[in-house]
């Protein structure tokens, strides 16, 4: 069981942005291939760095590392990056498309739930990326648009 947690937590976001980009060259017309898989992967880092530079503001400490299954990189905990980048991807992937938005959301769930039973984050750190994810995701999407229109 360790081991699935371990892999869901570390490894499947590897796996959901491969799913998106390999999904926009199967599922979507050629002339939107470039387009779609900056803005999706743009959104993502973003998302991303913007929640690596809240973490270092608020700080916040992680559970005690004693017990965790994952070694993290640094000792903050709030926002959850992981969390961040993923609900980033889904949302931005929702915009495009729904299935496969879908499909990376449960795999951001699952990552979400992972990184709380392997003890390197709160559920609470979880929750916050995934609403700084979204956020994100919603500005950069009518930002997107209103530049394509």
């Amino acid at each position: 069981m360790n081991e699935l947690i371990i892999f869901c937590g570390v490894y499947l976001i590897y796996i959901s942005v491969f799913y998106a980009v390999l999904h926009v060259f199967l599922k979507h017309e050629k002339k939107h291939h470039v387009r779609h898989i900056i803005t999706i992967l743009v959104t993502a880092v973003f998302a991303w760095i913007v929640g690596h530079v809240l973490k270092g503001v608020i700080a916040h400490p992680r559970p005690d590392s004693i017990s965790a299954l994952i070694i993290p990189d640094d000792v903050y905990s709030f926002p959850s990056g992981h969390a961040t980048f993923m609900f980033a991807l889904a949302m931005s992937m929702l915009s495009f498309d729904r299935k496969a938005g879908r499909i990376i959301l449960l795999m951001a769930v699952v990552t979400g739930v992972a990184r709380v039973l392997a003890g390197v984050h709160f559920w609470y750190d979880i929750v916050g990326g995934f609403i700084l994810g979204a956020c994100i995701a919603y500005f950069v999407t009518l930002i997107t648009k209103r530049f394509r229109d």
